[in-house]
C-alpha cells in the first residue's frame, strides 16, 4: 500500500510474512510499528501496543515479522516527531493468505486439517476477513461448511493486504 508523506515522498507498506516500510523519498522518517493484542475481539486504539521503531533514511526499509495473523498499525512521523501519516491495516472484508507447512520436526507427515480449520475458523471470526488458505493437497479437502476458502490457482486477488506462511 502507498502512503503519502512530505511533498513527494512515500511510504510503500506491505505484510507479507512481515510488516515492512520501505521509504521512497528524499527525506528521513521516523517508523513507528503496533501491533493490534493477540485475543482482542475488537480492534481499538487501546487494544494496540508497540512492537518498536526505526528512523528510516530515504531508500531504507525496516520490518517486523510476523508471527501470527494480526491489525498493525503504523505511524510515520519527521524528525522531531510530529505524524505524517497512519496506516491501519483493517483486515475486515479484504484479503489474507495463508501458506499452511508442515513444522520441521513433521517433515514427511501430512498436515493436521483439523488444526488448519481451527486456526483459520478463528482468524475469521476475530478479524472479519477473507481468509484463503493454501496448503499442498489442498484440493482433496472440503471447504463448504467453513467461513474461509482453499486458495485456487485462477483466483483473482486485486490486492493482497496480508499474507503469512503458518506452520502448523
Amino acid at each position: 500500500m502507498k502512503v503519502e508523506l512530505i511533498e513527494n515522498d512515500y511510504a510503500d507498506i506491505s505484510f507479507a510474512n512481515e510488516a515492512k516500510v520501505s521509504i521512497k523519498g528524499n527525506r528521513s522518517y521516523n517508523v513507528k510499528w503496533y501491533m493490534q493484542q493477540p485475543n482482542s475481539k475488537e480492534a481499538s486504539p487501546s487494544t494496540y501496543s508497540p512492537v518498536g521503531d526505526m528512523a528510516l533514511e530515504a531508500g531504507r526499509w525496516g520490518a517486523f515479522p510476523l508471527e501470527d495473523v494480526y491489525q498493525w498499525k503504523i505511524d510515520i512521523c519527521d524528525k522531531s516527531g510530529k505524524l505524517i501519516a497512519s496506516f491501519d491495516n483493517n483486515l475486515a472484508n479484504k484479503p489474507v493468505i495463508i501458506v499452511a507447512k508442515s513444522k520441521p520436526t513433521k517433515v514427511g507427515k501430512g498436515l493436521n486439517f483439523d488444526n488448519i480449520k481451527k486456526y483459520c475458523t478463528e482468524v475469521v471470526n476475530i478479524f472479519n476477513c477473507d481468509l484463503k488458505v493454501y496448503f499442498k493437497g489442498s484440493c482433496k479437502f472440503d471447504f463448504s461448511d467453513l467461513n474461509f476458502e482453499p486458495l485456487r490457482l485462477n483466483d483473482v486477488i486485486p490486492d493482497m493486504y496480508y499474507g503469512i506462511e503458518k506452520e502448523f
